[in-house]
């Protein structure tokens, strides 16, 4: 179905579908990422290393795999591959309740359910990212990743609810039940899309998995636009994700929040998403792509101060409510513009090993950055380690302010 500029995408059937699939994964996905760590702090007793742990294992998997999986998408219809990965999901996110039910949960089923899903995230990630630019034309990018972030925002905002809801009903392992069915309703919503999807066409020697991926590395690094952008999100990932490792902790143990305050304040932060994903169309219109990516990534240092100088009790909670709406308001501003300009700087042919490139180097070294994090928080303290954090985040601000990229008024093509 072809899609003009005057019309909405609303009315682009099969948007529409791709759309609902994708802010069903993430619902799923927002659900399970209180549920889980909450799984193994309190049903399990997790200690601060156990937990750290577990983020290091759902973050491995985009180290070992992405490269090979967009040197793969490169070759493969993308629908296929989103429809499998989505249904491993689902049987094994499903049985978590399953051994929670027979008293048979424990800690190393829980990691290597966390794994096998960030295994299935990765390829599916791939697939689908570079499956937008064939569903679409170039000048649908950015509204299109607008209303892809704003599904994540909602997504983001009722997943910790519902997640708070339903510990508090059915208990956390029960409550994971909901991730595997959102993972269904994925797959069932990517097979009814009509719109045909071009086979990758013959090669007259098709190269080894190896020399594609060294192709994509290089397409990437060395492109001016995309490189710069690659490298930033590596920092921010990686620095994050040694920051969310422990803070779960922090917030539970040291500020003494309840499940259900965690959940809720989460839901209230990620109002900050939604707001983005409605305003940067806008103002990446106004101000150019390269003002608003350097303004939005310096929310993130100033988004962590109400964090570490919170105490417990109802004005800490609005505070760290306050900033993590900052925070996911500048990581979603910053997010879909840079997406949209890689997808429209990317060649069609580099497109899955761009993603890919992007998707390794961004998140290779989260699991060592938790492991750290969670190293640090045991011998230098937790508040200490969220403090080294907030500091390092001023540093993927400054790197693409030093780059030509500070100018970039529109989202260049291939």
């Amino acid at each position: 179905m072809k899609s003009s500029p005057r019309t909405s995408l609303w009315r682009h059937r099969d948007f529409r579908l791709y759309w609902t699939g994708q802010a069903s994964d993430v619902l799923g996905s927002s659900l399970s990422s209180v549920a889980l760590p909450l799984v193994a702090v309190i049903t399990l007793h997790a200690t601060t290393w156990q937990a750290a742990i577990l983020a290091a294992v759902q973050k491995t998997p985009p180290l070992l795999f992405s490269l090979p999986a967009g040197a793969w998408c490169d070759r493969v219809r993308k629908r296929p591959l989103m429809v499998a990965t989505s249904l491993v999901c689902a049987v094994v996110m499903g049985s978590i309740p399953l051994a929670a039910a027979c008293d048979r949960l424990t800690l190393v089923q829980l990691w290597v359910a966390a794994f096998v899903v960030g295994s299935c995230h990765v390829v599916g990630m791939s697939a689908s990212l570079s499956y937008i630019p064939q569903l679409l034309p170039a000048n649908r990018l950015l509204e299109a990743n607008a209303k892809l972030a704003s599904a994540n925002t909602l997504a983001d905002i009722g997943g910790p609810a519902l997640a708070g809801a339903l510990i508090g009903v059915i208990g956390a392992a029960r409550a994971v039940a909901a991730d595997s069915v959102s993972y269904l309703v994925t797959a069932w919503c990517t097979l009814r899309i009509r719109t045909p999807e071009a086979v990758p066409p013959p090669r007259a020697e098709t190269p080894s998995l190896r020399k594609e991926i060294r192709a994509g590395l290089a397409y990437t690094w060395r492109h001016p636009v995309i490189g710069p952008l690659v490298t930033t999100n590596a920092i921010t990932s990686t620095v994050l994700a040694g920051t969310n490792a422990i803070w779960i902790v922090f917030l539970i143990r040291e500020l003494h929040w309840s499940p259900q305050v965690f959940a809720l304040v989460m839901s209230i932060g990620a109002s900050g998403g939604f707001l983005a994903s409605l305003t940067t169309p806008r103002l990446a219109a106004r101000y150019g792509a390269g003002p608003v990516m350097i303004s939005a990534l310096t929310l993130a240092p100033a988004s962590q101060l109400p964090l570490l100088l919170a105490h417990p009790g109802t004005a800490g909670q609005l505070a760290i409510g306050g900033g993590l709406f900052a925070q996911l308001f500048g990581a979603v501003t910053h997010g879909l513009t840079q997406r949209t300009v890689r997808q429209r700087a990317c060649a069609p042919d580099m497109q899955g090993r761009m993603q890919a490139t992007g998707q390794w180097t961004a998140f290779g070294l989260r699991p060592f950055a938790a492991l750290l994090a969670g190293y640090a928080g045991t011998t230098l303290g937790l508040r200490t380690t969220l403090a080294i954090g907030a500091c390092l985040l001023l540093l993927p601000p400054l790197r693409l302010a030093l780059t030509p990229i500070r100018a970039l008024r529109l989202a260049p093509t291939p």
